[in-house]
Parts: structure tokens; C-alpha cells; sequence
């Protein structure tokens, strides 16, 4: 954020943190003995930390069970020192948490500073005059008492922590709003407001100089103000710059700029500011539907929870951005952050490849989900933590709308509402460029009720009440905030042929920890019950917990016409051959949700099989398929609106080749294969780069798939082989995962089973520069070894 120590420094508190699991009497003070704690990296998460024997932290009779993934609560305490030059403990210290779930206290030198109780709003503490030169002793406490969520929450400093030193007369960092009036292709205009603090004992004039800073460095608008501040006050100027033939910001082309705020005292410089931003406008109404710039645009949209699997809820920010960039390699345009406010390096990734953002607050409001969860706190810090989500993200292009709640219980009812209107209200006071919206799960007429209070309206599940619904609020926009993944054809036609929607948000892009099984067996009847120990993963993401497409992703990147897969093929799993159970565990009646994807695979290896019908589906964008089996054509079929985009075929089973071909004016346009693989003979393994640097927070991901001899990949369950990967030199083993619901082995030894053929580990960068070697062994199969490089970081 600033560029120079001269006049204010941002320090990233990573490194060194010391962490306690359990009860700890007297660790807030100063003196306590911490030598035998565990020495960890932040963010971090004690929730999947295995056990002081060894062992892995799934427990069948974990307070949350089904909710949590079988994994615990709890609390823990962390411990670390802060040491200081005599010109930095003088100065102004902040102590920024982004998010500690949950229930933290925080103690400096012995003193207790400060009680944060939500899990996933930044807040501050105001360390100035309280911290000294030399040593100074930071301690958190963490309470994460279940049951708290109706998912995986994960426990501890589970996003970043920084150290903030600045003059005493400087710009107040929540202060800082960019909006941009006019995006235009000839003009731009940039509105700025800030406030800037005399934290000194006179009047200071400051020199206030704002300037806009291109991509490649080039100063596009500038402006100067000079204002009087009064000793212990502040000043809140505002202006509007013009930029000439500005780079609008859209998902199709993400252009950012960069604002820099100077405050000079003297002509000299003692406090910069740099906030990123793009330029771009948003309208809405129900005849245009949404327009960025203008322009129309259809929200193609995924759902997130905020664990990163193998790493737990410990959103390092290499993991955020992974999971945006995947999304958005899949055709997502859009994330909604369900249900809580986006993590930073969330926001920062949407900005840099064009994702739009709704920005969740809240799962509850008044009343409870689960006896500890939020509703404890509501009523007193509601304000707070609106004020945290909104100022700490406004600024930011990705962010699209505000979302005050998630299918709340109380939507509807006179509480409701009068909560909801309290809600919209604070967040325009604090941004009113942009929608506040909600996700409501309820009938008419508590949906119409709710809905009135909001600018769009998400519904969950009802895509069957947009056109009731218009016809009460004509003047509303809606779309999908959640949806089920064999619904999508359904939904995406609401979407094309209703003004008024404007998207859809699938339940859910990405697989996540907690609400375990959802996507395989659901829900019981009486909404009761989840997945049975050891099922630990929802099993509802289109993308897998280790990051890779199943087939639903690609029917969707298909009905969405998005060019980048346009045809796949997939086979329906023989019966009697699953690889997973559980598959019928709960009898369930229609009318019932039902989150499962298709059991449908990308393998054509059968073995036991040979002769008997298989049933294989093939998605298209294109208008006519035709399959070959070993070069022998099955037929030529038309796709289209009519037939949902899919080709059903029944092919005998036998071992070779499988193509699927697309034809577009009676011409090939694109082709899919699937290849019988044979035994494996060769693990091989890929990193998503080769050099990180050496910050102790840089991840690298290490992809290990089997294939046999002629480089066809491993699928088949029975040809999984166990997996170790050691890693030496200048990182370390962050985790490793597979994406199996039901694998509870510990995601810390390094040791993994692959599933359809595959695991996937996370390699840590150290704060020491120098070459990281991972040694990989495959159980039968030739050893191999990614060697990676970790770099001395650059100064500013």
C-alpha cells in the first residue's frame, strides 16, 4: 500500500506467530513461558491441524459434525513478538486483523485492547501510545465454540495480519472512497474522498496532492488541495478528476488504475496512500437488465464458501486468487461470497481477470441457525460489521452488489423487513453506487415483502416465482442466488428470456469442507441430516476441491455458449460399479432438493464391462454431434435448445477410443476424446509455477496425476496408488488433498491416496531465498521430482 518506510510502512505479520491449542491460564501476559508452542504462518488454521499424536483431525463425534466436515472447534491462543525502533513506537500503530474466526481478544504487553466477535470482518486496534521500542508482546485468544455454522468455518487468524505505521498526520485508511460517475469511452471521471488526521499536537497545513495512475505507470489526471488541520481533528476533502480516453474496467476487460494520495507537510512528503480501482459504471432496471458501461451483461455465476480444502479456512492469499482464476477459467463471470464477506485477495484477483462480486454479510440476522452462530451479536454489532465490510471493499471494481443476508429466517415477517430496510439503508449511507441485495429462500408473500426493501432481488431456489413476482415489483431486477446444478438448463432459460433476471448463481462452483454429502445424497427428508463420518466434503462444487472440472462444469460452460469447451463427452457410471456409497442413504419424496450432480465420468475404462450398453452423454454448443467408437461412427444427432444441449447415445462397451465431434455448417468445429487406459506407469507431476518468493506466504500447487504407458490419464478407483511428497530446502508441505468426500487421512503428512487419479499438494514458500526440491514417490511407480525456486523479495 505504501511505497516508502520514510513515512509510513505496512508491515505483514506472517512469520513468527507461536499458537496454543486449548486452554492457556495467564498466556495474555508478557511474561508467560511460551517456548513449547507450536510455531506457525498466518493466515492459519488450527481446525485441520493434525493431533499431538499424529493423527488426523476428523472425529465422528465432533461437536458440529455433518456442518463442520466432522472436524473441530475450539479454542486457541497466539502469541508473538513485535519489536520497534524508538521512531516507529512513536508514531501511529495500527494492528490490523482481516478476519479471526471467532470470538477474539487481543492483549498488548498485558493489556486487553480489543474484542472482535464476527469471524470474518476486518477490524482494527489502535496501538498508538500502548507499544514501545523494543519488545512488544502481541496475544490473541480465539473462542470458536460450536455449533457456529451450517458449514466448515474453520478457527484461528484464518486471513492475513499486518502492522500499519504511519505520521501522525496521514490519510485515514477507511476513509479513502473512488467512485467513478462517468465511464465513458472519451471521458472518465474519478470522484475521490478522504480524511485526512492531525494526530500531532498543532495545526498542520497539509498539502493534499491526488493523482491517477495508469497501468504503465503514466500519470493521467492530478489535483492539489491545501487544508488547515487542527491538532487532534481532520479534514474530509473530496474532488473529481477527468481522465481523457480512460481504459474502461468490465469482465471482458479488467483496466485498472491507481490512485495516489500524498499529504505533504513543508513540501515534504509524510503519508501515501495508493488505492487500485477501475472505471466503470453500473445500471440496473428491469426492461435492460444489468449494464456495465452500457453494456449488457448476463451474470454467469458461482457460489463460494471461503475454506481453501487442504489448507483449511486459511485464506492465504495464493489460495483465493487460484480459486478466482479457476472459476473464471471455467467461463464463471461472477462469485457470490456465501455468506460472508470476501477476503482481500479474493477482491484484489476479481479485479485483475474481470470477476464481478456480490458481497455477502450475514447467514442470520435476530434469530439462530445453529445455537452459536451469529444471531448472538447481531443486535449490537450489526453496524460494525456492515461498516467493515463496505469501507474495506468499496472500493474495489469487482464489487458489484452488497448482499445484507442469506435466506434469513425472519425474511418476510414484520422484523424482517424492518431489519432488512435498517441494513439497506446503513450500507447506501456508506456506498450509494452500487445495489444492495439479498438471497431469500421464502414464498410469496414474505419473498415480495422482503424484496421490496432491496434494490435486486436474489432468489434461492425459485427461479418458478420470477414472473409472479414481476408482476407484484415490475420494477425489480432478480436473478438466481443459488441454484441446483441439474437445474442449470431451467434457470439460464429464465435468464435468456426474462428481461428482469439477470443471472444465476449455481450452489456451488467450487467444493468446499462442511455441509458434508450434500451433493451426493442431500439432504434427509426432514431436512435433519447430512452425510454419515466419514463423508466430509458437500460434493456439490463443478469444480473439485483440488481444482479440477467435473463434467457438470462443462455442460455449463456449454448452455452458457461460451466457446471454451464446446463439446464433451461423458459416460454414466455402469450400475453396481460406484465408487462411492451412501448414494441412496437418505429416501427422499419429491418435492426435494436435490444438489447431486450426474454420476457421469470422463473415462471410457470399463473393465467387467465389455459388451454391455453404456450410456454416454455429449454436450454441445454446436448444432450437430456425431460419436465413433474405434473410428466406427454411432450416429449424427442435433443439439440445441430442444434437447438441452445434450446427445444421449447407448454404446456397447469395448476397450479403445471414444470421439465425440462437433459439426457447425456441416463443418468439424471441435472433438473430445476418451481413451481406455491401461495400467499405470508414470506419475506426472506439475506445479502452477516455478518460482515464488521468499515472503513465507507464496504457494505453489503441485498437481500429481497417474497415466499409463502412453500417456492416458488414470481414472478407474481400483488403479489408485498412494502418494508421498516431501518437500526440502527453502519451503515447506502446506497440505495435500485428493478431493475424496470420504477420505479423512490427515491433510498435513503428506501422504495421500489418489482419487480418480490425482492428488494435489501445496508448497509454502520460507522468508529464506534459495531452490525447493519435492520429491514425489507414487506407490509402484518411478519416483519424480519438481524442483521450484524461491527469490529474495524485491524492495519497494
Amino acid at each position: 500500500m505504501a511505497a516508502s518506510p520514510a513515512w509510513a510502512e505496512v508491515r505483514s505479520l506472517s512469520q513468527d506467530w507461536l499458537f496454543h491449542a486449548g486452554e492457556a491460564a495467564d498466556a495474555q501476559h508478557s511474561a508467560f513461558d511460551d517456548r513449547a508452542w507450536q510455531r506457525v504462518a498466518v493466515p492459519h488454521d488450527f481446525s485441520i491441524m493434525d493431533r499431538p499424536d499424529g493423527s488426523a483431525p476428523f472425529d465422528a463425534d465432533a461437536i458440529s459434525g455433518q456442518d463442520s466436515g466432522y472436524l473441530p472447534g475450539g479454542t486457541g491462543w497466539y502469541r508473538r513478538q513485535l519489536t520497534l525502533t524508538p521512531a516507529e513506537a512513536s508514531r501511529i500503530v495500527r494492528l490490523n486483523f482481516e478476519a479471526v474466526y471467532m470470538d477474539a481478544d487481543i492483549w498488548v504487553n498485558g493489556e486487553h485492547l480489543k474484542k472482535h466477535r464476527y469471524g470474518y470482518t476486518a477490524f482494527s486496534v489502535d496501538l498508538t501510545g500502548k507499544v514501545r521500542a523494543g519488545d512488544n508482546t502481541l496475544v490473541v485468544r480465539v473462542d470458536h465454540a460450536d455449533p457456529s455454522s451450517r458449514w466448515y468455518a474453520g478457527s484461528g487468524l484464518i486471513r492475513p495480519v499486518a502492522l500499519e505505521i504511519l505520521d501522525p498526520v496521514h490519510v485515514e485508511p477507511e476513509s479513502v472512497f473512488v467512485s467513478t460517475p462517468v465511464a465513458a469511452e472519451d471521458r472518465g471521471v474519478v470522484s475521490v474522498r478522504a480524511a485526512i488526521a492531525n494526530r500531532s499536537g498543532k495545526t498542520q497545513s497539509a498539502e493534499w496532492v491526488t493523482r491517477v495512475v495508469a497501468a504503465n505507470g503514466e500519470t493521467v489526471a492530478e489535483a492539489r488541495q491545501t487544508h488547515a488541520v487542527a491538532a487532534g481533528a481532520r479534514a474530509q476533502p473530496s474532488l473529481e478528476l477527468t481522465v481523457a480516453r480512460p481504459r474502461l474496467w468490465s469482465p471482458d476487460s479488467p483496466n485498472l488504475y491507481t490512485l495516489v494520495q500524498e499529504v505533504r507537510i513543508g513540501g515534504e512528503t509524510v503519508d501515501e496512500r495508493r488505492t487500485r480501482f477501475g472505471i466503470r459504471t453500473i445500471a440496473l432496471d428491469s426492461a435492460n437488465g444489468l449494464r456495465i458501461n452500457g453494456q449488457p451483461v448476463l451474470l454467469r455465476g458461482g457460489n463460494i464458501h471461503h475454506d481453501n480444502y487442504m489448507i483449511g479456512a486459511a485464506g492465504a492469499p495464493d489460495a483465493e486468487a487460484r480459486k478466482v482464476a479457476l472459476m473464471k477459467a471455467a467461463g464463471y463471470n461472477a462469485i457470490r461470497s456465501a455468506h460472508n464477506p470476501a477476503s482481500r485477495a479474493t477482491l484484489d484477483a476479481a479485479d485483475e481477470l474481470g470477476m464481478l462480486v456480490i458481497n455477502e454479510a450475514f447467514d442470520s440476522w435476530n434469530k439462530s441457525k445453529k445455537p452459536l452462530d451469529y444471531s448472538r451479536f447481531f443486535a449490537e454489532d450489526w453496524q460494525q460489521d456492515i461498516d467493515s465490510m463496505v469501507l474495506g471493499s468499496r472500493n474495489h471494481p469487482s464489487v458489484l452488489f452488497w448482499s445484507i443476508g442469506n435466506e434469513i429466517p425472519e425474511d418476510g415477517t414484520p422484523e424482517g423487513v424492518e431489519t432488512g430496510r435498517k441494513l439497506a439503508e446503513r450500507v447506501r449511507s456508506l456506498d450509494p453506487t452500487r445495489p444492495v441485495t439479498q438471497g431469500i429462500n421464502a414464498d410469496p408473500p414474505k419473498s415480495t415483502n422482503q424484496a421490496a426493501v432491496l434494490d435486486v432481488v436474489g432468489y434461492n431456489y425459485h427461479a418458478h416465482i420470477f414472473a409472479e413476482e414481476h408482476e407484484r415489483l415490475p420494477e425489480l431486477t432478480m436473478y438466481t442466488s443459488e441454484s441446483l446444478p441439474q437445474d442449470l438448463f431451467s434457470y439460464w432459460r429464465a435468464v435468456e428470456t426474462m428481461p428482469w433476471v439477470i443471472g444465476d448463481f449455481v450452489w456451488t462452483a467450487v467444493d468446499y469442507l462442511g455441509e458434508a454429502g450434500i451433493g451426493w445424497m442431500g439432504y434427509s427428508q426432514d431436512w435433519q441430516k447430512l452425510g454419515p463420518y466419514p463423508w466430509h466434503l458437500a460434493y456439490c462444487g463443478e469444480i473439485d476441491a483440488t481444482g479440477r472440472l467435473r463434467p457438470a462444469a462443462y455442460y455449463r460452460q456449454v448452455v452458457w455458449k461460451t466457446g471454451i469447451t464446446p463439446i464433451s463427452a461423458f459416460v454414466r457410471q455402469p450400475e453396481g460399479t460406484e465408487d462411492l456409497p451412501d448414494r441412496d442413504f437418505y429416501p427422499t419424496e419429491p418435492p426435494h432438493l436435490d444438489w447431486s450432480l450426474d454420476d457421469v465420468h470422463p473415462s471410457w475404462t470399463w473393465p467387467g464391462q465389455e459388451g454391455r450398453r453404456q450410456e454416454v452423454l455429449v454436450y454441445s454448443e454446436l448444432p450437430e454431434v456425431e460419436l465413433f467408437l474405434n473410428g466406427k461412427s454411432l450416429g449424427r444427432k442435433p443439439v440445441g435448445v430442444d434437447s438441452e444441449y445434450k446427445a444421449v447415445y447407448q454404446v456397447p462397451y469395448a476397450p479403445g477410443r471414444l470421439l465425440a465431434v462437433g459439426y457447425r455448417d456441416g463443418r468439424e468445429a471441435a472433438r473430445w476424446e476418451l481413451r481406455t487406459a491401461g495400467q499405470p506407469a508414470i506419475a506426472v507431476a506439475t506445479a502452477d509455477r516455478s518460482q515464488l518468493t521468499a515472503n513465507g506466504e507464496d504457494l505453489v500447487y503441485v498437481t500429481v496425476e497417474l497415466h499409463d504407458a502412453d500417456g492416458t490419464p488414470i481414472y478407474a478407483r481400483n488403479d489408485d496408488r498412494q502418494v508421498r511428497v516431501r518437500v526440502s530446502g527453502a519451503g515447506t508441505l502446506a497440505g495435500i488433498g485428493n478431493g475424496n468426500p470420504i477420505d479423512v487421512s490427515s491433510f498435513q503428512s503428506g501422504e495421500r491416496k489418489t482419487f480418480h487419479g490425482r492428488v494435489v499438494a501445496v508448497v509454502r514458500a520460507d522468508t529464506r531465498a534459495g531452490p525447493i526440491v519435492v520429491d514425489i514417490d507414487a506407490e509402484g511407480l518411478p519416483s519424480r521430482q519438481v524442483r521450484l525456486n524461491a527469490i529474495a523479495p524485491q524492495p519497494f
